[in-house]
């Protein structure tokens, strides 16, 4: 346990060494989590997830990666085999010492036993886990052998570090036999006697049970596989077996339940245990090619020597001829079950690949062709229809999986699926409704697919009549492809397609494609989806490889193609076969000898005679290679024993055949020599990674095989004559001897030239014809040109090594090397460059001089030998970074490529191998493709050596590059809409390879089309005169390239690197027709942002993968788009554009600067003029554009961008109209147009000339100032001053817009109408500031300055502000400007008529000297806006009849008419012009005129539907009330008090209801703020009905609604002055209270007096009823009025009746109580008995009282009984006079009533009596009104304050269960039990108190909670 110790402590005793304990503690680590897992695991299933954790957790810990933790053969494989005393971890751990720190009291200690039982315990651990869930889980047969091949995998670990536990050696055994693994069984079971003296046969006789268990388990195997040798031995041949019962077997027989499960699951499967049989013959299905016969015995030897057969070894094959057994693979004689022989099992390699792994790694070589496969040929267990990875020519070191025989059979199900359609096809024709389903999706497809063909034919059209006018002819070839491979891509179509390709340019690779497509091949796809690697172009780096790569690089051919090889002769041979006992070795013996024997056809022997499929070449080689050593044997003994025949010979007969069989014999010899010398050479290339020793391995045999041909045709030469045999023999014997020595090592090229010079010599002397050996690769054919071909290469070799190891140092020397002698390839004789092009010195100049030899024999070389030339040049060019070369390198390999693969030589070869080179020349394009889209990215004079005929070279080259890509195009198509399916897995999910392979094709046709236009560029730069609009031109390459990749979704690949150079590139395109379209698409593919005008049509989903944030830089490119599209719609139409968001997203992603020095100035100078008062020449200068200029600093573009773009005024024009074309029902937050605002000032900030910025600015002040009026009166009433400013400011805005529009008004149509707006804006705002509720203060001059003037220096103001007639007069005459640009428009004709009306009416010292308008140029706009009203029979909207002209007419010429000013019949005439009018009953008299025009309200009234007109009421209202004086002194006649009852009951119907609610809504034409004003004159002319009709209820309730509703009105502070005041009007004459009553009354009284007084009078007060004295009611509503007044008014008056009142009652009722009072006081007085005699006086100083009273005041009761004598004449004391007005509130507030206390009875009586007020007759038209009760007087000073208007607003509710409740409130006293005991002794009815206004107020509230919303619609609630 460790310790602490101070670090600042030293001992003595302690070492300076520290000890690395940190595998200590990894390895304690470790055990605890052992120990963990060991615990879930002991806890059975239900811990099973948990242990699984922990365990994982535990193999991930840091000692499993000790080195010594590695199992040994992994140690060996990672740090090599190692000594005892050289192990390089042996000084760090020793292995068994390293002790775990655990305090654990058992379990493992050391690293080797953690190790063991970690591993031990986990594999015993997976297997309980597969036990748990056999019964809960449907466990499959491979999850039973994936946890079993597990756990054996973590025995084989815990073995690995302790071999000596028996148990774990059985249980492995038990494991290995789950697996059907005999061997792994057999072993473990073996192992127990390790280390046991007492052999196997102490083993059979131990006592324990599992040991005895073990040895019968070994005896049953040793049985099972037929040792009869171990049998027969003497352990198991002696010892006794035990007879265990099966119970006990069971019991002691682990994993029996795992096992019976997987017997179950094979049984269910139809599977068969892999059992060993006895060795007799196996009848296999006969094989149908020869092909197949070797791959079958291929794959037995392969199933013998892994153990994974059916069979025994040595057992003898037969095959069945009869053909009635086509389902069962194999059939064993003599037993009745089959044996399975599985393919997926481990086998022999079964190509060349597996043969010799690692043949190139990549590297180009001129392997021979001996490794394809047919393509009718499949391995046993391949998926139907699915062709196994043909070995192409340039081989891959990666094992495919095809080839290992674990394909993915991803075509299977796809392939049976349309089996199985066909099928049912054929059994049940559908009917007609599914013909016509599939008609018509086949129609679909059809229509689909002729949209990618007409971008095709218009990309394709487009771009290949640019580049016709260079001479390039041909481009557009590709758009033809569809149609060539059309009937291709459907069903088996591809296979006739690709059986008989045409010739002709690219359509054998078409083909390929097209069959790789429809057949999916997963091997071909890793072929496309290799890696980029420089040895692809055949990189010569080095002259080892390039040595190497020379010996290989011509690829002969042989001149005439043989007949392909029959199979007649098979069943011959499986005849001789099932005739014989021949075990599967002979077989091959005979089939070898039938093969390469002469004896097969005639003379000749197959090989020489047919053409060897790829597959029989494939498996013939497997062959020589895996039955060397039997084969030789046969061969060698068959030579000796005929030597020994021939010359042992007696017999003619027999020597003449034994010579013909050595004749035969010696040309097989030949033969396999010739295969031996083609595999050696094909593996001996240089960058071959085959192991050496395989290498060495392989050239024995060709040594070995070498000897003996050389003995079989020395033998033959024998036994021929002179002059006989065969001479070609001797040809190709001479031949393949000269080709051994030139691949040995230790031969000098001297002596191979000088070999070859004598095989040409020989050649030349037997003048032979050419000898063609189509199956072989090395050498194919044997003639004299062929010779000198391999002579040149071999002589020319020096030059290649000469350029090839140069030292990269001197890429000039490369170049002068290399240049020239490619320059002279070039059929045209023209240059790469030119010699000025190069920055080379003069003494490295290009030797023009070229060795034709060398220029023939490169030219005879293969591709890959100029591909490398080239590669070369290309490396050197790229050493000096001359770039332009370099591309020009890449251009013509790619070249050279495109024509191989379009040669006859590529169109010959087979299918498979065709398809092998189309997809690595498709490859190696596909790399170039991109390496040179790199360069010309970075470089600017990519092109610049490319001249005119290297141009058109390049594109016909990616022309022709499009037509290969195109077909993936096409095929795609086909599966995009459906028409075809994407292959898929066996499991259903798509095939992983297949989309990358689509993937990088997308890549490739973007690569092809980006470099296809920067050559476009080119062509344009050297032929300009050809491109006379090369701007549009390239716009169109770009659009038809981008809407057909787009359309495909391609576009977006590459990072979207194609979208990026659309978008840089259409920056100089800006004035091309379209160019938005597209411009908006590429920002759209980008950044996803829509700047479409018509997304609908115009948006096309590219399937881009879209930027999650627009960087700065991209907003900036989009704003010019953005604004060019917004300047096509509407500012309206924007708004709910899709635009409109895209504006927003664009904003918040474009660059801000801060403020310049300037744009602060400007700033500064544009608030001042904003709050600058209004000079009225402005206004006049303005509308001539004069004047109105602002000493603003000019703003570079530069410091504002985005304001010079006019950015800024879209988005402030955007706000605005966005918060205006809301439809508000509500106030709403004007964010919106403060934003508006500040956009507008920040572009003025740069500019002041843009009219229509000043003029949108304008237009949101006011619409700033609607949004602060409409909907209350709050800031009318409190902030109007704000409300002026915000005019001020609009005005001068107009101002400035009306000026600057005059002068800089651009001339397009849409200026007519915005002029038209401005004006009508313009003189709405005038108009509108000069009325109420504004009343010109807009206009007023606040501030006077000093000035100088004719009488001297003074104060003035600068200028006279505007008055009120010319504002009218200004308004008019822009009413009149907005008329004549909209002279449709009826609402600038109402708006002009109501200005001349008030100009009219103006009266003189207003008008001055202006001219009064007549009657007609009034009324005439009046009629004309009614003329152009829109007609609703008309308009498909249902809305409501626009009344406001037909009421402004009636209105004025009733007014007229009034005013004298037009007679009836003018009036009549002017009337006719509205409908309403009833004009048949037309009054001829003044009298009925009156009733005439209440008749056309009445009319107007009744056509508005939803009662939104109140001008009609208030003006029938007026009309009714008549102009009459109606406070004259006299009072109202009869007459006129009936007609002011009528005006209300007119405005009762409708406008107030009986609760005082004013029903008052703003019409739509109404202007804001308007509203308000009209509300306060309704309720003033109501007042003042109410004062004459002495409606006092009517008018208390009108006074509780306005007081409540402080921002319904205008001016409420004044509206609420004049209704108290005519309230308590009223309430004086209803008590006859006259004025200053209070100060006679109270002025002279005395004091006591008025104390006596008053008692009596407050408790009359309190107990009375209401109505029973006029003044107390009087004193009890106004002292209501005062609470409700809350100082809102003045409170004299409120006092002053008050006063008035008490003072009434004081004398009136008061005097009369308190004498009353008195009498009854006497009375008792005169009843009381006489008192006691006094006591004798006593001295009051010395009372205890009086020396208590340290006051000096002695005691009232005190001073009674103790008389202090008193003079004899005393002094009177002064007695005061009068009383204060605030005692007198005080006393007046006690007039309330009160309950009285509970106890007594008359209390209770008076407590439960409810005060209500009597409703009188009058009160009738004004509805009830509900009771109330009196509130408790208040004792403090302020309760003149106190009122209960906030608690009814704010706690209405509580108010409400009072209410309910019936509870009156009461005061709470400050001691609450002495009042109650006063009152009880008294039964004082004080207590009681009443609320008087709760009642009224709440049942407004509640009758009445909708009235907050008035203004809002007639729908409204009371």
């Amino acid at each position: 346990m460790s310790g602490f110790k101070a670090l600042n402590i030293e001992s003595d005793d302690e070492s300076e060494i520290e000890v690395d304990d940190t595998k200590e503690l990894q390895i304690e680590d470790a055990l605890k989590l052992y120990q963990t897992a060991l615990k879930y695991h002991a806890e059975g299933p239900t811990s099973f997830d948990k242990a699984a954790e922990a365990y994982q957790e535990l193999f991930e810990s840091d000692i499993f990666r000790y080195p010594e933790s590695q199992a040994e053969l992994q140690r060996i494989a990672l740090y090599v085999a190692f000594t005892d005393d050289e192990d390089p971890w042996k000084d760090e751990v020793q292995i068994g010492t390293t002790v775990a720190k655990s305090s654990f009291d058992s379990g493992p200690s050391t690293l080797p036993q953690i190790l063991h039982l970690s591993h031990k315990n986990y594999a015993q651990f997976r297997l309980d886990h597969l036990t748990a869930r056999l019964d809960t889980v449907h466990v499959t047969l491979q999850q039973i052998v994936a946890d079993a091949s597990e756990a054996l995998s973590h025995f084989v670990d815990a073995l690995d570090k302790d071999d000596t536990d028996l148990d774990l050696w059985r249980k492995t055994a038990a494991v290995g036999g789950m697996l059907s693994s005999k061997r792994v069984a057999r072993f473990c079971l073996e192992a127990v006697l390790e280390g046991d003296d007492e052999g196997l046969h102490g083993v059979l006789s131990l006592p324990g049970l599992e040991d005895g268990l073990a040895g019968e388990q070994l005896r049953d195997l040793i049985f099972e596989l037929g040792d009869r040798l171990s049998i027969l031995q003497s352990p198991l041949s002696t010892g006794k077996r035990r007879v265990l019962s099966k119970m006990l077997k069971q019991r002691l027989n682990i994993f029996q339940d795992i096992m019976q499960r997987e017997e179950q699951l094979i049984a269910e499967e139809g599977l068969f245990r892999w059992t060993w049989q006895q060795p007799e013959r196996v009848t296999l299905k006969a094989p149908s090619t020869w092909a197949e016969l070797g791959d079958i015995l291929i794959q037995q030897l392969g199933a013998e020597q892994h153990g994974t057969g059916p069979t025994a070894p040595a057992t003898a094959l037969a095959f069945d001829l009869s053909g009635a057994s086509q389902s069962d693979p194999s059939i064993v004689e003599g037993h009745p079950q089959t044996a399975h022989l599985n393919s997926g099992r481990s086998r022999l390699p079964t190509t060349i690949d597996e043969q010799f792994p690692g043949l190139d790694a990549g590297k180009p070589t001129a392997q021979p062709r001996i490794a394809s496969s047919h393509p009718n040929t499949q391995l046993p267990g391949a998926a139907p229809g699915t062709t196994m990875s043909p070995n192409m020519t340039l081989v891959t070191r990666k094992r495919s999986a095809e080839a290992a025989g674990m394909a993915d059979n991803t075509e299977e199900g796809r392939t049976k699926s349309k089996r199985t359609r066909g099928r049912e096809t054929n059994i049940e024709p559908p009917d007609n409704r599914q013909a016509q389903i599939d008609a018509n999706t086949r129609w679909e497809h059809e229509q689909q697919l002729n949209e990618f063909q007409a971008a095709d034919d218009w990309m394709f059209e487009t771009v290949g009549n640019m580049f016709e006018r260079i001479g390039v002819v041909g481009f557009g070839k590709a758009r033809d492809v569809r149609h060539e491979i059309g009937g291709c891509i459907d069903d088996q179509a591809a296979s006739r397609y690709t059986d008989e390709p045409r010739k002709d340019d690219f359509q054998h690779a078409q083909a390929d494609i097209v069959d790789f497509l429809t057949n999916y091949n997963d091997q071909l796809a890793h072929l496309v989806l290799q890696k980029d690697d420089e040895s692809e172009l055949a990189s010569g780096t080095t002259a080892a490889k390039f040595g190497g790569s020379m010996d290989h690089s011509v690829h002969l051919k042989a001149g005439v193609k043989a007949r392909p090889m029959p199979d007649d002769r098979l069943p011959l041979l499986l005849a001789c076969i099932n005739r014989s006992w021949m075990l599967p070795h002979e077989i091959v013996n005979e089939l070898l000898m039938q093969l390469l024997s002469p004896g097969f056809s005639d003379e000749e022997s197959s090989y020489a005679q047919f053409q060897w499929s790829e597959k029989l070449k494939e498996k013939v080689v497997q062959m020589l290679v895996n039955y060397d050593d039997t084969f030789y044997t046969r061969v060698r003994d068959d030579l000796t024993t005929l030597v020994r025949s021939v010359r042992a010979g007696s017999d003619q007969r027999s020597s003449t055949k034994s010579s013909l069989d050595i004749h035969n014999l010696g040309d097989m010899l030949q033969t396999i020599f010739e295969l031996h010398l083609d595999i050696y050479k094909s593996i001996i290339r240089p960058g071959s990674l085959v192991k050496p020793d395989v290498i060495v391995l392989q050239g024995d045999r060709l040594q070995r095989w070498a000897d003996l041909a050389r003995d079989g045709m020395y033998s033959r030469q024998l036994t021929c004559g002179e002059g006989e045999g065969k001479v070609e023999l001797n040809l190709r014997f001479l031949w393949a001897m000269t080709l051994a020595v030139a691949v040995a090592e230790d031969v000098s090229q001297d002596h191979i030239i000088e070999c070859m010079h004598d095989l040409r010599s020989v050649c030349v002397d037997w003048d032979l014809p050419p000898i063609q050996l189509q199956n072989n690769a090395v050498m194919p054919e044997l003639s004299v040109a062929a010779l000198d071909r391999e002579i040149a290469r071999v002589t020319t070799r020096d030059f290649f090594l000469k350029v090839t190891s140069q030292d990269s140092s001197e890429p000039v020397a490369v170049i002068e090397s290399l240049e020239p002698m490619l320059n002279s390839l070039d059929s045209d004789g023209l240059a790469l460059r030119d010699d000025s092009d190069m920055d080379v010195d003069e003494d490295h100049a290009p030797v023009n001089n070229v060795s034709p030899e060398l220029t023939r024999y490169v030219q005879s070389t293969d591709m890959g030998v100029r591909l490398l030339l080239w590669q070369r040049l290309r490396e050197a060019y790229s050493a000096i970074d001359y770039q332009p070369m370099v591309v020009s390198c890449y251009l013509r390999m790619m070249r050279m490529l495109l024509e191989e693969l379009r040669s006859t030589a590529t169109a010959d070869l087979p299918q498979r191998e065709r398809q092998a080179v189309v997809f690595k020349i498709f490859r190696i394009l596909k790399n170039t493709t991109s390496k040179v889209l790199s360069i010309t990215q970075t470089s600017d004079d990519a092109f610049t050596c490319i001249d005119e005929t290297q141009l058109k070279d390049a594109v016909s080259t990616f022309g022709e590059l499009l037509q290969l890509v195109q077909v993936f195009n096409v095929c795609d198509d086909s599966r995009r809409v459906g028409r075809t399916q994407p292959p898929t897995l066996a499991n259903g999910l798509p095939v992983p390879t297949f989309a990358a392979v689509n993937n990088t094709v997308h890549e490739l046709q973007l690569q092809i089309w980006m470099i296809v236009y920067g050559l476009l560029k080119e062509a344009i730069y050297q032929n300009s005169d050809l491109y006379p609009t090369f701007v549009e031109d390239k716009f169109d390459f770009l659009r038809c390239v981008h809407r057909n990749l787009g359309l495909r979704g391609i576009c977006g690949g590459l990072n979207r690197m194609f979208v990026r150079l659309l978008k840089d590139e259409f920056q100089n395109m800006t004035h091309i027709d379209g160019y938005e379209s597209e411009q908006a698409q590429v920002l759209y593919d980008l950044y996803g942002l829509n700047c479409f005008l018509n997304p609908a049509y115009e948006l096309i989903e590219h399937h881009c993968t879209h930027d999650a944030f627009v960087d700065r830089g991209a907003a900036m490119s989009a704003v010019d788009l953005l604004l060019t599209q917004a300047s096509k719609l509407s500012v309206r139409e924007l708004v709910k554009h899709s635009l409109r968001d895209t504006i927003e997203k664009v904003h918040g992603a474009v660059l801000r600067k801060k403020p310049s020095d300037a744009i602060v100035r400007n700033r500064e100078i544009y608030r001042a003029f904003m709050r600058s008062p209004i000079n009225p020449l402005d206004i006049l200068y303005s509308l001539q554009g004069e004047g109105n200029e602002l000493p603003v600093s000019t703003i570079p573009k530069e410091d504002a961008l985005l304001a010079s773009k006019g950015w800024y005024f879209l988005m402030g024009h955007l706000s605005l109209t966005k918060y205006r074309s809301l439809k508000r029902t509500a106030p709403t937050p004007t964010e919106d147009v403060e934003i508006a605002i500040a956009f507008f000032m920040q572009d003025l900030e740069y500019s002041m000339d843009n009219w229509e910025t000043w003029f949108r600015l304008a237009q949101a002040y006011d619409t700033k100032i609607e949004e602060s009026v409409v909907w209350s009166a709050e800031k009318l009433n409190n902030s109007l001053q704000e409300i002026v400013q915000h005019q001020r400011a609009a005005i001068h805005c107009y101002t400035m817009a009306t000026a600057l529009m005059h002068r800089s008004a651009a001339l397009a149509f849409e200026t007519s109408g915005k002029m038209t707006e401005l004006y009508a804006d313009f003189a709405a705002r005038l108009y509108s500031s000069s009325r109420e509720p504004f009343s010109m203060l807009p206009f007023a001059m606040d501030d006077e300055k000093f000035m100088s003037m004719p009488t001297g220096v003074g104060k003035s103001k600068l200028f006279e502000p505007l008055r009120l007639y010319t504002a009218w007069k200004l308004a008019k005459a822009l009413y009149q400007r907005a008329i004549a640009g909209k002279p449709q428009s009826w609402t600038l004709r109402f708006a002009l008529g109501k200005c001349l009306w008030k100009m009219h009416t103006a009266p003189r010292h207003v008008r001055r000297n202006d001219r009064e308008s007549s009657a007609q140029d009034v009324l005439e706009p009046f009629i004309r806006a009614i003329e152009l009203l829109p007609d609703l029979k008309d308009s498909r909207e249902k809305r409501e009849p626009i009344l406001e002209p037909h009421y402004k007419l009636v209105s004025i010429v009733h007014k007229l008419v009034e005013r004298d000013e037009l007679s009836l019949e003018q009036a009549c005439e002017y009337l006719q012009h509205t409908r309403y009018a009833q004009l048949k009953n037309y009054p001829h008299s003044r009298d009925a005129w009156n009733a005439h025009v209440l008749a056309i309200l009445k009319n107007l009234r009744a056509a508005d539907k939803s009662n939104w007109h109140h001008r009609m009421i208030a003006r029938a209202a007026h009309i009714i009330y008549g102009n009459a004086d109606k406070t004259r002194a006299g009072g109202l006649n009869p007459s006129e008090l009936q007609g002011v009852a009528d005006a209300k009951q007119e405005f009762t119907q409708q406008m107030f209801t009986k609760t005082m609610v004013l029903q008052v809504w703003r019409p739509e034409c109404e202007r804001a703020g308007r509203h308000f004003v009209y509300t306060a004159r309704y309720t003033r002319f109501f007042t003042q009905i109410l004062e004459q009709l002495e409606d006092r209820p009517s008018l208390e309730a009108l006074a509780r609604r306005v007081r409540r509703r402080p921002h319904d009105m205008f001016e409420h502070s004044v509206v609420w002055q004049e209704i108290c005041n005519a309230y308590l009007r009223l309430l004086r004459k209803h008590a006859d209270l006259s004025e200053g009553l209070e100060t006679s009354t109270f002025s002279n009284i005395a004091h006591e007096d008025f104390l006596a007084r008053k008692e009596p009078l407050e408790r009359w007060m309190q107990i009375q009823d209401s109505d029973t004295s006029a003044p107390l009611d009087v004193l009890r509503e106004v002292q209501e009025l005062k609470k409700i007044n809350q100082s809102l008014m003045k409170p004299g008056p409120i006092d002053d009746l008050i006063g008035d009142a008490y003072a009434y009652l004081f004398v009136s009722m008061g005097k009369q109580l308190w004498e009353d009072e008195r009498k009854v006081k006497l009375e008792e007085e005169a009843r009381r008995p006489p008192p006691p005699a006094a006591n004798p006086p006593r001295n009051p100083m010395m009372s205890l009282t009086n020396l208590m009273n340290l006051d000096g005041i002695s005691d009232a009761a005190t001073a009674a009984s103790t008389p202090v004598p008193q003079p004899e004449h005393p002094a009177q004391p002064r007695k005061k006079t009068g009383v204060g007005r605030r005692e007198i509130r005080t006393c007046a507030e006690s007039c309330m009533q009160k309950s009285a206390a509970p106890p007594t009875a008359r209390s209770l009586a008076a407590s439960n009596t409810r005060v209500q007020v009597v409703i009188t007759p009058l009160r009738g038209a004004m509805g009830d009104v509900s009771g109330v009760e009196s509130a408790t007087a208040s004792i403090h000073d302020s309760a003149d304050d106190e009122s209960e208007l906030s608690e009814l607003e704010e706690d209405g509710g509580e108010a409400e269960e009072g209410e309910e409740g019936g509870e009156a409130g009461v005061g709470r006293p400050l001691f609450p039990g002495l009042v109650s005991a006063v009152e009880t002794a008294e039964a004082s009815p004080r207590s009681g108190v009443g609320n008087g206004l709760d009642g009224d107020e709440d049942g407004d509230i509640i009758m009445n909670g909708g009235e907050d919303n008035v203004g809002a619609g007639p729908g409204t609630d009371e």
